[in-house]
């Protein structure tokens, strides 16, 4: 009887590990994949960089090596990176694992998009405004004046040729971009006084940045370049008038309704915008098919989520602004006007000043054009409409 037991114990001991060792699949992490850079190491020389993904097998995990996300004093691009981050290690069994790293200092885009593009790291979460002042036409996946809804925006990304143009542009430097998110539109901004006319408009002092500020600049405003940590300072020292921030669920927390009780809409400068994953193009063409199908998927997963949960958000943002004895002011009309005639200025200049900046913006105009002849047929006016 005793020798039976002892067999038993046996054959179980035996069982278990060929289930662990045989049946079940391993998961390999290759050690160099593992690598996560700090900030010091953006600026090395990429020969002394770790290379990643050099001999990927089927069913290996990754670890890429990542950077905080851009721009690091964004918390909503960083809140957005975190969510997408979980999804895909979620979706991917634990085998794609994007590190977000905190961002203890501002860290400026050229560092950043130097290291994506050499290869010094793997992957970035960002704005299209990485990389502006190398391709101007990325400013039309930034913030656009006057621009479409985001569901125009996403259609053109997702139906027409907007992400063809976003790649080509990325592939230039060397980066596969995928867009991986979405940004609620913004404010107007936060003012310290109402704007009563149009001849204000010239002695405002604002702090804004994009295309809405050369807008603003057009109109005859006096524009500040400051970061978002130097807004509080300004306002509080009397350096400016107002301050285009974030979109209502950030300005809520911004802490500006200390210095500024006006709170304009609709955020004209900034009606939404797409979020990016970057990634290096030497590690972007050593995933097999399956994992860059995976990476795909879940990052239009991620932008559906994002554009869905937003309007909530905005609402509860807008709710915590009025109980800081905020008024929610519309721009008038005598405002929105001049800013438009300024918009189509400065839409020309750019137009003008670079190629692709002109046929990226000649591609999204037709494909809303063809899209809006649709929606006027289909879609019920929202003063007849029972909600």
């Amino acid at each position: 009887m005793r020798n039976v037991v002892i067999g038993l114990v046996i054959g179980l001991v035996v069982g278990v590990v060929l289930g662990v060792t045989i049946l079940t699949p391993k998961i390999k992490t290759h050690a160099a994949s593992k690598a996560v850079l700090s900030e010091r190491d953006l600026d090395k020389d990429v020969s002394q960089a770790p290379i990643a993904l050099t001999s990927l097998q089927k069913g290996d995990a990754i670890h890429w090596r990542s950077a905080p996300p851009f721009p690091s004093d964004r918390p909503n691009v960083a809140n957005q990176a975190r969510d997408f981050a979980k999804q895909l290690t979620i979706l991917s069994g634990e085998k794609m694992i994007l590190p977000v790293l905190p961002a203890k200092d501002v860290i400026a885009a050229d560092r950043l998009f130097g290291a994506i593009a050499s290869g010094r790291i793997d992957a970035l979460f960002t704005t299209a405004d990485i990389a502006i002042d190398k391709e101007p036409a990325l400013a039309l996946y930034s913030a656009i004046p006057f621009g479409p809804k985001p569901q125009d925006t996403l259609a053109w990304l997702q139906a027409g040729n907007g992400t063809k143009k976003l790649r080509d542009m990325f592939a230039n430097h060397n980066i596969h971009a995928l867009v991986c998110g979405y940004l609620p539109a913004e404010s107007s901004g936060w003012f310290t006084n109402e704007i009563n006319n149009a001849e204000q408009l010239s002695d405002l002092r604002l702090r804004i940045t994009g295309l809405g500020a050369k807008v603003w600049e057009k109109a005859g405003a006096n524009v500040a370049t400051i970061t978002p940590e130097e807004i509080m300072a300004a306002f509080d020292q009397d350096q400016i008038d107002g301050a285009v921030f974030s979109s209502p669920d950030m300005d809520a927390k911004s802490g500006f309704s200390r210095f500024a009780k006006n709170y304009y809409y609709p955020g004209w400068q900034n009606q939404g915008q797409p979020l990016l994953l970057l990634v290096n193009a030497r590690a972007w063409k050593k995933l097999d098919q399956e994992r860059k199908s995976l990476l795909k998927a879940s990052c239009d997963q991620h932008t559906s989520l994002s554009h869905a949960k937003a309007a909530k958000a905005q609402f509860d943002g807008l709710s915590e602004i009025v109980k800081q004895e905020v008024k929610l002011q519309k721009l008038p009309l005598y405002v929105i006007e001049p800013l438009h005639e300024s918009w189509k200025k400065v839409l020309a200049e750019e137009a003008r000043r670079n190629q692709t900046f002109r046929e990226t913006w000649e591609d999204l105009k037709s494909f809303l054009k063809t899209r809006r002849t649709w929606q006027e047929m289909s879609v019920i006016k929202q003063e007849t409409a029972d909600y």
